[in-house]
């Protein structure tokens, strides 16, 4: 698919924010997608090359997409996907200064691996940073909304969850993009967190308590069905004042004797007369029962419902507001908590709140899309309630939890019998696509964490340049995804003519560098007494080089003599894996050498999933068997017996470590 110019409908809100740097999209171009990875467990035969909205229609797939979210929103927008989302949930970046990692603890070892929270260890992975200036912040989040709107069906909605720290700038922009007309909900959610306020005397201020989901709609018409909640105990019926306030004149007519001056009674004269009635013939058989509840459910449960008006012994005419085990969610989310304490990711989100948007706010078989996939809790619980969904990320760690998560769910969902819609295909299976080739940014943060540690660079959380400090200098990372470029040089030296006070030398490091970068750096330094450039590159540095030298995971795997199934035109493998080594796991176990060597005394701890595809193209990896552990300390099974094609075929073994390092072993059989 060529590359291609989408137009996008400018954002004509009010009020509109303003920041250096921000910049509305005329157009987008959208990508080619690569094919990479089915799971297709009920065998529909789902390999779509380019997932069109057409292709997939009639016979949907899920869409898991690694790349960056703006990338992939344009390039829905080129496969027919503007106005086809019901619902959009998102949970991007807080702005909050941190790093988010991910807890990593070997399987099957208790004290092996394992990571405190307050460790400084390196067996936990940087999933990403969340260090922005507010422009540029600002700008990341407008381009990537202007997107979503134009994906947004005419009838759905969009939730943003957000914290104290953005919430009034994102729902300005949002004002701006889809008007302010068209704002819902600022829906509170309580945090769940603990407070560590309580070992200081005194505070600078509150712990936060709660997040933010801020909801809006595409169309101004657009209505949502009442949010119920379910009662943990039922409520027994009262009895409530009949009048209000409101001033309704049509509503004023004479009940008991009284016509309301002002206010208005609750419900129209017809209603309210049956009431009367009603009432009047459950005292006719009051002492058979032993209260009105019990009366009102007999009703109800042959299919009538009744309404009861009474006078009071104050002279007052009230109604009966019955019995229910549900009641009507306000926008104040306290019965639930936004995130999962239990989860190895800081930030995920937890499935109940999830369960209560998606439900809410779609109905089965309708399309929710999270373009900040994470751990995957959007596409988990869409998947269980029996929506559609699409996800994408730029981390291919988040990528693969969210593989290995969905592929738990849909196996889950097979065993049962109650997800008709499953049975029937229609979102029994998931596809993984690339959108531009983004397979070095799983290793982006974690490299940059790993030269941090490895060269003793002090992190700095308030610079939205400069990322740390080696001594008595500035340290400035380039992107290990190129090298070290003149123009990195050039934005370096932009930036200390916008700080005449800086008298600070500056380090920079990198993985590679250009020819003429050396020559530039001489010339600078000579010219400048101050802000002096020094280069440590990780290749070739005598004191730091080296060390990112990348020694990849091996294993010897072995299929075992083959043999005809009785009765079956197919032929069983027995395939088994031998033996693993992941260095990279055992180098960071081993880093620091004041605690101790490690020696890991079953392989398989250092295995997170094995997939198997039985008639591999070289290509696209077919799931065929999956072995995704349950639990945390449960291993991998290593040895499977498969079922493979009579004719000739590709058998490719994909084993996963728990860094997220992929390697695939093939065999022709």
């Amino acid at each position: 698919m060529a590359e291609n110019k989408i137009k996008i409908t400018p954002a004509k809100g009010r009020p509109m924010l303003h920041w250096v740097g921000k910049k509305p999209s005329d157009y987008v171009k959208g990508f080619p997608t690569q094919l990479v990875e089915v799971f297709d467990p009920l065998n529909n035969g789902q390999r779509i090359e380019t997932p069109t909205y057409d292709e997939l229609k009639d016979n949907w797939q899920n869409l898991l997409f690694h790349g960056d979210n703006k990338d992939v929103l344009a390039t829905l927008l080129e496969l027919g996907f503007r106005g086809k989302i019901d619902l959009i949930y998102i949970d991007p970046p807080f702005k909050s200064g941190a790093d988010y990692v991910r807890k990593i603890e070997l399987r099957g070892l208790k004290n092996l691996g394992r990571i405190e929270e307050d460790e400084a260890s390196l067996l936990q992975q940087t999933m990403y940073f969340d260090i922005w200036n507010n422009d540029s912040y600002l700008q990341f989040m407008y381009h990537r909304l202007i997107l979503l709107k134009e994906l947004l069906s005419d009838a759905g909605s969009i939730c943003l969850h957000c914290d104290y720290r953005q919430n009034s700038y994102l729902r300005l922009i949002m004002d701006e993009i889809f008007g302010a007309d068209n704002f819902r909900n600022e829906i509170i959610v309580r945090r769940g967190v603990k407070s560590l306020q309580a070992q200081f005397d005194m505070i600078d201020s509150l712990s936060s308590g709660n997040d933010t989901i801020l909801a809006y709609v595409k169309d101004p018409n657009t209505k949502f069905k009442k949010l119920e909640i379910e009662l943990t105990e039922s409520r027994q019926g009262t009895w409530n004042n009949h009048w209000r306030g409101t001033d309704r004149p049509t509503m004023r007519y004479e009940l008991f004797g009284i016509t309301p001056t002002h206010g208005q009674w609750r419900w129209s004269k017809e209603r309210s007369m049956n009431a009367i009635e009603n009432h009047k013939a459950f005292l006719k058989v009051a002492d058979k029962y032993s209260s009105i509840d019990e009366y009102y459910l007999e009703k109800k449960a042959a299919g009538i419902e009744l309404d009861f008006l009474r006078l009071n012994n104050k002279g007052k005419p009230e109604h009966y507001v019955p019995t229910t085990d549900i009641r009507l969610s306000s926008t104040l989310w306290t019965d639930i908590s936004a995130y999962d304490s239990g989860s190895s990711f800081q930030t995920q989100k937890s499935e109940e709140l999830l369960e209560r948007i998606i439900d809410w706010l779609t109905n089965p078989g309708e399309l929710v899309l999270d373009c900040f996939i994470g751990s995957g809790t959007t596409a988990a619980v869409a998947q269980k309630l029996g929506r559609r969904w699409i996800g994408c990320d730029i981390n291919k760690g988040a990528i693969q939890t969210t593989s290995k998560r969905l592929q738990k769910v849909i196996l889950e969902q097979i065993k049962s019998p109650s997800n008709p819609p499953l049975l029937k295909g229609e979102v029994g299976g998931f596809a993984v696509y690339k959108v531009n080739d983004y397979d070095l940014q799983l290793l982006r943060t974690e490299a940059i964490e790993l030269a941090v540690q490895h060269i003793g660079i002090q992190k700095i959380r308030t610079d939205a340049f400069f990322d740390g400090y080696l001594g008595k200098n500035l340290v400035k990372v380039i992107d290990f995804n190129h090298p070290l470029t003149l123009l990195d040089l050039q934005l370096l030296q932009d930036e200390l003519k916008k700080r005449p006070d800086e008298d600070r030398d500056i380090t920079i490091v990198c993985l590679g560098k250009e020819l003429a970068v050396d020559p530039e750096i001489e010339k600078w330094n000579k010219k400048h007494p101050v802000n002096k450039i020094k280069v440590i590159e990780l290749k070739t540095d005598k004191k730091y080089g080296s060390f990112l030298i990348h020694k990849p995971a091996e294993a010897k795997i072995e299929i075992l003599p083959l043999h005809f199934v009785q009765g079956q035109n197919d032929r069983l493998a027995i395939i088994e894996i031998q033996d693993f080594i992941s260095p990279t796991i055992i180098e960071r176990l081993n880093i620091d050498n004041t605690l101790f060597k490690v020696k890991i005394p079953d392989f398989r701890s250092m295995i997170d999933t094995v997939l198997i595809d039985t008639n591999y193209d070289g290509k696209t990896f077919h799931i065929v068997h999956s072995d995704v552990p349950k639990r945390k300390d449960d291993l991998v099974k290593g040895k499977y017996e498969i079922e493979l094609p009579k004719s000739k075929t590709k058998v490719a073994v994909k084993i996963i470590d728990m860094l997220g390092e992929e390697i695939i072993n093939v065999f022709e059989v």
